[in-house]
């Protein structure tokens, strides 16, 4: 005979138990949470914390063209045009 001291949270009169549904808003808010840090992680990584990125200096995205360029194989010539 089972044990009516534990809750098999398979019954179909288990649907509005509240152990239930406690545990099911428990799971809810940690998969919130986790995607709330997450986002948060992405974002510092990208620097897009609460400020819109801003622009790189012209020399450094000349410089960033060239060493891509360079990476590729590509002659300089090819990236100035």
């Amino acid at each position: 005979m089972p044990s009516t001291s534990r809750c098999c949270r398979s019954c179909p009169r288990c649907n509005d138990c509240p152990v239930v549904l406690a545990a099911a808003a428990r799971a809810r808010l940690r998969e919130t949470q986790a995607d709330a840090v997450n986002s948060l992680f992405g974002e510092v990584l990208t620097g897009t914390v609460g400020i819109a990125r801003r622009p790189l200096p012209d020399h450094i995205e000349r410089m960033l063209d060239e060493l891509e360029s360079a990476r590729r194989g590509e002659s300089p010539a090819a990236v100035a045009a």
